[in-house]
């Protein structure tokens, strides 16, 4: 069960860091990776967030249903993923929607 701990973790500060951070990234990877728009990695930035933030919600289902017993920090998780997920999903698809017009 520890291992999930640590996957929801991660994928939730991820999803947080690509959804929220997903604009500068874009500008970032296009400046010193491949040369290609920066929307086109915003878009997967976006894309990828949100992917993250449902696997986090899975994985957060799955702690909450093979935890027999009483984990004091499932609470926790639900309350934060339920509430920061949401505000930055639909900030990202927001900042991405403007940038393709």
């Amino acid at each position: 069960m520890e291992k999930l701990q640590w996957s929801l973790l991660l994928s939730f500060l991820l999803a947080s860091y690509f959804c929220i951070f997903g604009q500068g990234t874009a500008y970032f990877l296009s400046e010193h990776t491949v040369p290609v728009a920066p929307i086109y990695y915003l878009t997967g930035l976006t894309v990828a967030g949100i992917f993250l933030y449902i696997m986090s919600g899975l994985s957060l289902l799955l702690l909450i249903k093979h935890q027999e017993k009483f984990h004091a920090h499932r609470e926790l998780y639900a309350v934060v993923l339920f509430t920061v997920a949401p505000a930055a999903s639909l900030w990202a698809f927001f900042v991405t929607a403007m940038w393709w017009g």
